[in-house]
């Protein structure tokens, strides 16, 4: 029987169900009465619902079941403190073949293909051969682009979804290019090379097989330090290559977070840094906002709180008003009020008395 997919996204309480998920974490908890019952995190693609089994998990105790296996679970989503919660009656192991993985790992908006074009297309504006050397000897590296090219940027902050690193490096590339048109003595094939170069490290700092993760190089040396190191090790593999070019651009690397508590060992201290820092600061927080948009527009919402920002962020209509919030309206209010009371020729008593009724009048959209 072919295996059933159902978002996490789509569950309602009270749905009765069987479908694949992945079993993110487990643990048995004790009972009252000294038996045992069985928490888990179910998730997808889309988000994680929390799980629940009383009996009959033998598959998980003995070690045929664990953490970060498929699992086809069967019973029932009810609602417990205000959450969705899965009543797992049974669970049994899928094998990793028989697994779409893109139901599990969110993927770019963006094709790959045209990703792919576009990062080429900037590798073609290198005009320094040396930069231009070293981006084919790393980049033209199958096994490290096949990894490169659908790794994740993140693991929630922004484009933590496959495709993520490339959208996010064309994004950077991009910023950093526009922000050097204001300024000429950039050099751009540096820009760029270091640009591109900037979050390589991330290839092997998250594992992304089923969900994305840390790797242990991840958690103890992080992607910066090994971004430096890759650049260390293809930059030996070029005869000649210039030790003050190799420089600069680990700089670049290094130096991208802009501030030791942000994890960059230096700060930036070239031009080149200076802009690729700020590129990718706007795009790391740009790409937050526009996914918290999102979200708000499929919850229905106008706010949503950012993790990043650690503040609510509004994600309502900045243009044409929507719900427009009354203290935005009242100046204008203000000035009609006046203008009518002017045009009828009435006394400035009368004026006044506008003017007072549209400031301390109830406000209609906080009644109540």
């Amino acid at each position: 029987m072919a295996l059933k997919y159902i978002p996490v996204s789509d569950l309602k309480s009270g749905a009765k169900l069987e479908a694949v998920y992945l079993m993110a974490s487990c643990q048995t908890r004790p009972k009252k009465d000294g038996t045992s019952f069985l928490t888990m995190s179910l998730v997808d693609a889309t988000g994680k619902i929390s799980g629940v089994m009383w009996d009959n998990f033998d598959a998980v105790t003995s070690g045929r079941l664990k953490e970060n296996d498929y699992v086809e679970v069967g019973g029932e989503v009810l609602t417990y403190n205000n959450q969705l919660q899965f009543r797992v009656a049974r669970i049994a192991k899928v094998e990793d073949s028989a697994i779409d993985p893109a139901f599990f790992i969110p993927t770019s908006p963006i094709p790959l293909e045209k990703l792919e074009e576009d990062f080429w297309a900037l590798v073609d504006e290198i005009t320094d051969p040396d930069y231009h050397a070293l981006i084919d000897t790393i980049f033209k590296s199958p096994e490290f682009w096949a990894k490169f090219r659908i790794a994740p940027s993140a693991r929630s902050m922004h484009q933590a979804y496959l495709g993520g690193l490339l959208e996010h490096t064309l994004c950077v590339t991009r910023n950093a290019l526009k922000l050097a048109d204001n300024y000429p003595s950039a050099n751009r094939s540096l820009l760029i090379a270091g640009s591109l170069l900037h979050d390589m490290g991330k290839t092997l700092e998250y594992s992304f097989d089923k969900k994305i993760g840390y790797t242990d190089a991840g958690r103890l040396i992080g992607h910066i330090t090994m971004g430096a190191a890759l650049v260390e090790l293809h930059a030996s593999l070029l005869p000649g290559f210039p030790h003050a070019k190799k420089i600069f651009v680990q700089h670049m690397i290094i130096s991208h977070h802009g501030f030791y508590e942000f994890g960059s060992p230096k700060r930036p201290k070239t031009l080149e840094a200076l802009l690729l820092h700020h590129a990718d600061v706007a795009d790391a927080q740009i790409s937050n906002y526009m996914e918290y948009c999102a979200a708000a527009e499929k919850n229905g919402t106008r706010w949503e709180y950012s993790n990043m920002f650690e503040r609510y962020m509004f994600a309502g209509d900045r243009i044409e008003g929507g719900n427009v919030m009354r203290e935005i309206a009242y100046p204008a209010q203000l000035r009609d009020r006046h203008q009518e009371a002017v045009d009828d020729r009435q006394n400035a008593d009368l004026a006044d008395s506008a003017i007072e009724e549209t400031f301390f009048a109830p406000n209609p959209d906080s009644a109540g």
